[in-house]
């Protein structure tokens, strides 16, 4: 089992975070409250928003923390980590991580911007790489990992994509000088991308009513404000 985001972890975590949700979605920036401790029903396997244009699921592994889903006006937002670390229980083994998802309204507007343009938001003096890949563009960020994940490396990833008109901020934060903190956490996030456009429906389908999918099985502005500049 991970033992990197024990229960004592993913607590503070989820406290510490709340000035992190600055770096992911500013109108969110205060969306995740202290929750209980690790079990299996703080796991959730999906995640739908916005009537589920957007279904939030995790790669192979990684499940979504049940407390950190948030649904408000300006947008919604879900953190995941592995399901061992959320669920205190054997699983399948994955690099240990923190991923953030970050959903804004609605836009007719809404365009896949480049990495280039995420770069020269962010501050190009924070930038060490970017790439623009098959409907998503990524950043990876020097400094800042470590004011949002205890015990974790200042260097993350980010990204955005946009699924069914609504503009979708990604974040990847891992362990000191681990595999996420390099190009495992940009690969993490393209597998992250790919489940999500998989998981949602296809453009001008219908909608699906679906709210939570727990670990058991059972049911349950735009860029800036994605990417703000002032931090």
């Amino acid at each position: 089992m991970s033992t990197w985001i024990s229960e004592t972890a993913v607590a503070r975590l989820r406290m510490m975070v709340r000035a992190g949700l600055l770096l992911v979605c500013l109108p969110l920036a205060a969306c995740l409250d202290v929750a209980g401790e690790a079990g299996p029903d703080n796991a959730l396997r999906a995640v739908a928003f916005y009537d589920g244009k957007v279904i939030v699921t995790g790669p192979r592994g990684y499940c979504i923390d049940r407390s950190s889903v948030k649904r408000g006006p300006a947008g919604r937002f879900a953190l995941l980590a592995s399901c061992e670390s959320l669920t205190d229980q054997p699983g399948i083994s994955v690099e240990p991580a923190v991923l953030t998802v970050a959903v804004l309204p609605h836009a007719p507007s809404a365009e896949q911007p480049s990495s280039e343009a995420m770069a020269e938001a962010l501050g190009r003096g924070s930038v060490r790489d970017t790439e623009d890949g098959d409907g998503i563009a990524l950043v990876h960020i020097a400094q800042g990992g470590d004011t949002v994940l205890p015990g974790g490396d200042p260097s993350y990833w980010r990204a955005s994509m946009v699924i069914n008109g609504h503009l979708v901020g990604l974040a990847a934060y891992g362990p000191k000088d681990g595999a996420i903190a390099g190009t495992g956490g940009r690969d993490l996030l393209r597998d992250l991308a790919e489940t999500l456009r998989a998981a949602s429906p296809a453009p001008d389908s219908v909608s699906r009513d679906v709210t939570e999918i727990d670990i058991q099985g059972g049911t349950g502005g735009l860029f800036r404000g994605l990417f703000p500049v002032s931090n």
